[in-house]
């Protein structure tokens, strides 16, 4: 079998050690509240030093309290704050540096900017970035503790409307149809989770609480009562509302004449299952933090720590050039200016290579939905050539493949909406040394039938379930790992295997799959061979 170059490379690529690279993981951009914007400010870079302070590796200087510039160099707990105040405007900005506290060597760097133009209302921007080798970096985002006091005191705006770090409780009909006036708001930029309090007066099926916190200045999180869903179900019809304790998010520039689809529903039915609820709260989590970074301009609402630095340090030179400074002065300042420059290109290609892997990471969910979407219409225009003729609909299942040339269409026609496979397991399909496809095909067409019933509707375990003779459904207990699917983390605990010990891959099958349960589907990551791992 001919295998290529970066094939056979991706065994050891595995065991070795990758270069740190730096990812975004969330942006909030808002205007503080108050009537008095100096004390406002005060308050608000108060707020953020004392988060700092806690999280440096040593005491913050006399600088820093006064609100000056400061290094603190900690050794991984670096601190650094710049301070351009003139005529003209008014801007601090710090970035500190925290050690995870339990994965060693991904380092979270947090950037506040807080003030603007001299007499105008002062705006905040924060990034949040970690640092990390790891190749299969995943987390629930969740905003900086400093988000939550700078909402407290002195309060933070976005679009005219306070943000806040609880739910919004709707009380009323009016109340209800303010969230509609907003939802609607061509000028609203961030994405609201409206979740339904059941009937019985109980807690939503997610816990909203945990939710409105984590997404504090990314998303507004808004509690309704059951009673009142009625007031959305009659300004955007049924299939844009919610109700019956679900949740559904409506993205920025949502109206009453939208795909209904673009804006997702988690049915309550689900969400009372607590895999599926906490399934949805990391899924809000992590649209939230993607969203704030899509939906903002570098530079624009959101400044970077080092484009502050460069500016101060330019505004600097000019100063001293003004009034005629002395040349090693003026060397200094431009030898500052210089390595300031530098960094700021170090910090900029690192930060490209994470852009580039998470545009890769969606051109990959961009083609699976295609492919997919392509099965699906397939199968549609098969059933309405069979209504135009008359005839019953279609019931014979295509043959099954004998070569692997003929698997991923077949797999596209025959089971386009309950076994789907992942780009990466596509790929594996085109020529593997496992020779019968028959097989493979026959052990996907038991997970599409009768393991597909079991998962809907009950009626007994799946563990060690014979396939036929000598072909097993498992978990993968020690061998469970993670994989991406439309931008979510899933565990891959389940997989189709042959008996025995041996891992030849002309004769060990092995089909490593996960169940999606809000589309009820299967989703196939590896195929058909025995997965290498560090252990294997």
């Amino acid at each position: 079998m001919a295998t290529s170059f970066a094939d056979a490379l991706t065994p050891l690529a595995r065991t070795m050690s990758r270069a740190a690279r730096s990812i975004e993981i969330l942006r909030v951009s808002a205007q503080l509240d108050g009537d008095d914007f100096d004390a406002s400010a005060n308050k608000a870079r108060a707020a953020v030093l004392k988060w700092a302070s806690k999280r440096a590796g040593a005491a913050l200087p006399k600088d820093a309290w006064d609100q000056r510039d400061f290094d603190l160099m900690a050794g991984g707990r670096n601190s650094a704050a710049i301070r351009i105040s003139n005529d003209a405007m008014d801007l601090w900005a710090l970035r500190a540096e925290d050690p995870d506290k339990t994965v060693a060597g991904r380092i979270w760097s947090t950037e506040v900017v807080i003030g603007g133009e001299a007499g105008k209302r002062p705006h905040l921007s924060l990034r949040l970035i970690v640092s990390t080798n790891e190749p299969d970096f995943r987390v629930e985002p969740h905003v900086p503790g400093t988000v939550l006091q700078m909402i407290d005191a002195p309060g933070l705006i976005r679009g005219a409307r306070p943000l806040q770090a609880v739910p919004r409780v709707i009380q009323s009909e009016n109340d209800a149809e303010d969230l509609c006036d907003h939802l609607e708001d061509p000028d609203r930029r961030l994405p609201v989770f409206v979740a339904v309090v059941p009937d019985d007066g109980g807690p939503p099926t997610i816990d909203d609480i945990a939710l409105a916190k984590a997404t504090a200045g990314l998303a507004r999180v808004v509690r309704i009562p059951e009673a009142l869903t009625w007031v959305l179900t009659n300004r955007f019809g049924r299939y844009r509302s919610v109700f019956n304790g679900g949740v559904r998010v409506y993205m920025a520039g949502f109206s009453a004449t939208d795909d209904p689809y673009s804006h997702r529903l988690f049915l309550g039915e689900a969400l009372r299952q607590t895999e599926s609820a906490n399934s949805c709260a990391a899924w809000l989590r992590t649209v939230a933090a993607e969203m704030s970074i899509s939906a903002t301009r570098l530079g624009k609402e959101v400044l970077e720590f080092s484009s502050v630095r460069t500016a101060s340090r330019r505004l600097k030179a000019e100063d001293q050039n003004n009034r005629s400074a002395p040349d090693a002065e003026l060397l200094e300042t431009a030898q500052q200016l210089v390595d300031s420059l530098e960094k700021q290109i170090v910090e900029k290609s690192i930060e490209i290579d994470g852009y580039v892997e998470l545009s890769e990471a969606a051109e990959a969910r961009a083609l699976s939905a295609e492919q997919e979407n392509r099965a699906l219409l397939f199968k549609v225009r098969q059933l309405k050539e069979a209504l135009a003729k008359g005839g019953e609909t279609p019931t014979l299942e295509p043959p099954f493949p004998l070569v692997w040339a003929d698997f991923l269409e077949w797999l596209d026609q025959t089971y386009p909406d309950r076994v789907l496979l992942t780009p990466a397991a596509r790929r594996m399909v085109r020529s593997p040394e496992y020779q019968n496809v028959e097989l493979v095909a026959r052990a996907i067409t038991w997970l599409a039938t009768e393991q597909h019933e079991i998962r809907i509707n009950g009626g007994g375990s799946l563990r060690d379930v014979p396939i036929e003779n000598g072909i097993l459904n498992s978990p993968c207990g020690g061998d469970t790992y993670a994989a991406d699917w439309k931008g979510r983390r899933y565990d891959v605990d389940w997989h189709v295997k042959t008996g025995g010990n041996s891992h030849d891959p002309k004769r060990c099958l092995r089909i490593y799959y996960f169940w999606e349960a809000d589309q009820q589907q299967t989703v196939i990551d590896h195929l058909p061979s025995h997965r290498h791992t560090s252990a294997s």
